[in-house]
């Protein structure tokens, strides 16, 4: 007699006509589903289609993010919801719950079923788009100022941003020449960050990922924002400074970039006062952003193609680390000047 075991995994990839059948039982859809995987990334994504009404289905990566911290997500969306701010929310299950547990390969994964965000994706976002994106992540901070859900989620700390990813990149490329100025660069920037003060109004829950890639826009320009997977008490500047750091990751002209990230401090400084400390931690921000991004490259857990993940990666990313050093030496005060505009 033999024993069958199911060889372990790191990550599976959930099969698309399993899961429909699986949202077919579970959700009370207006037709049958049809179930399309459209992301490999921090999590795994699935476009449902059920008439005329899409919805997206995320499976959480194993290990990634507890059950209460996706439980926590969802109470600071729908609380977010019912203030009136333009949010994508989770979809009940037929049994009521909001989060499913799915037993992969790899052990269990959460899954959420999530409703659409309203208007359309916007790559080419204009200073229109930019002004009513910050006026929303103002909007935000003000409505999560004393969020009970804090201390649910992980926070966007040093730990989290700096050493938590420094440790995964050390492990993978030891005796990498570039590491020593990397390890460097991070302890100069976790030094200054540690010094920042951690409560309100500057510090507090933060979206964690606004860039273009997660809000979609009406006609008007009016935004809606979804993917809060990344969110948890940090620092204010941090969240604002993600939006600026996309735009040097898709390679934007400075003109474009800088008229972009003016208007986006405009909305939000219409709502709130900009955070104290984001003028002199700015390249802080970046560089702390660029770790963060870099250490989940070299977990596998970004979607990036193992392949490309090396001695080229860390060198790149080192490479934007000294353009913004560079950059923001002593032009702070002018890249984040809103009089006027």
């Amino acid at each position: 007699m033999t024993t069958s075991t199911v060889f372990p995994a790191r990550s599976s990839v959930l099969s698309e006509s399993a899961l429909r059948r699986w949202v077919a039982d579970a959700y009370d859809l207006p037709e049958e589903p049809t179930c399309q995987l459209i992301s490999l990334s921090l999590n795994d994504v699935y476009l449902v289609t059920a008439g005329d009404k899409r919805s997206y289905l995320r499976v959480y990566r194993h290990g990634m993010r507890t059950a209460a911290e996706v439980a926590a997500e969802l109470e600071i969306c729908n609380s977010l919801a019912e203030q009136g701010l333009p949010i994508a929310i989770p979809i009940a299950r037929r049994d009521g719950t909001l989060v499913a547990q799915i037993d992969a390969a790899e052990g269990p994964r959460c899954a959420v079923l999530w409703r659409e965000a309203d208007g359309a994706d916007v790559r080419e976002i204009t200073t229109h788009h930019a002004r009513a994106y910050g006026r929303l992540a103002a909007q935000i901070h003000v409505a999560t100022d004393e969020h009970p859900c804090a201390s649910r989620r992980q926070p966007l700390d040093t730990t989290t941003l700096i050493d938590a990813p420094l440790a995964i990149i050390r492990a993978s490329l030891p005796d990498d020449p570039n590491l020593a100025e990397l390890e460097q660069v991070a302890g100069e920037v976790r030094a200054r960050l540690e010094l920042l003060p951690c409560d309100l109004p500057d510090y507090g829950i933060c979206h964690g990922d606004l860039h273009p890639g997660n809000v979609r826009f009406a006609a008007d320009g009016a935004p809606t924002l979804f993917d809060f997977d990344c969110c948890g008490p940090g620092w204010r500047g941090y969240d604002l400074a993600v939006f600026l750091w996309n735009s040097y990751g898709e390679r934007r002209p400075k003109r474009w970039r800088d008229a972009r990230w003016r208007a986006f401090l405009v909305g939000y400084s219409g709502i709130r006062p900009l955070p104290a400390h984001i003028e002199t931690h700015l390249a802080d921000f970046l560089i702390a952003r660029q770790i963060w991004l870099t250490g989940l490259d070299f977990a596998g857990q970004s979607g990036y193609p193992p392949q490309w993940v090396g001695s080229g990666l860390l060198r790149s990313s080192l490479t934007s680390i000294r353009a913004w050093r560079a950059e923001f030496a002593t032009s702070s005060v002018q890249t984040v000047d809103v009089v006027g505009l």
